[in-house]
């Protein structure tokens, strides 16, 4: 954690750094996973074409199964004589796109992703930022861990 402050502070990427502590609570230890969790699609194409991993697709993917796992563990334990219709229900209306894109509102994620500017409009009204909120799942999930991603999730997202 000290390493990460220190990184964070002396580091050319001071801005970036600052602003994803703001949104995130505390210092990336790999800023380049936090990098592509803000590129937008529209963004890579428009810059870099060629680019393997340059948005935020895959580590959307991921933090969406991270997500639907540690939501679905709380709920089992929270309701344990409800059935699985009745979990299943409760799981998809929090993590439902429109809830995900509240959340990444709420959160600060409209301030720093990075998308082609021209379908600003546009993006603004689709799943864009839940799509954000789930690949920083995913970065913070590949930066910490298990544990560090779940405490994340409960503290910023279950309990908003």
């Amino acid at each position: 954690m000290i390493l990460d402050f220190f990184k964070a502070n002396f580091s050319k990427d001071k801005k970036l750094y600052q602003k994803l502590y703001n949104i995130l609570g505390f210092y990336p230890s790999n800023i380049s996973l936090y990098k592509v969790a803000i590129t937008h699609n529209s963004f890579r194409h428009h810059v870099a074409k060629d680019s393997r991993s340059g948005n935020n697709e895959r580590l959307e993917f991921l933090g969406d199964a991270v997500l639907g796992m540690i939501v679905a563990e709380k709920l089992y334990l929270k309701f344990p004589y409800q059935n699985e219709g009745f979990l299943t229900e409760i799981r998809s209306r929090m993590v439902s796109r429109e809830s995900l894109n509240v959340l990444g509102r709420k959160l600060g994620l409209d301030e720093v992703i990075e998308y082609e500017n021209q379908k600003r409009t546009i993006l603004s009204r689709s799943s864009m930022y839940g799509d954000a909120l789930e690949a920083f799942i995913g970065a913070i999930y590949l930066d910490k861990g298990f544990a560090f991603t779940q405490k994340f999730i409960i503290k910023k997202i279950l309990t908003q």
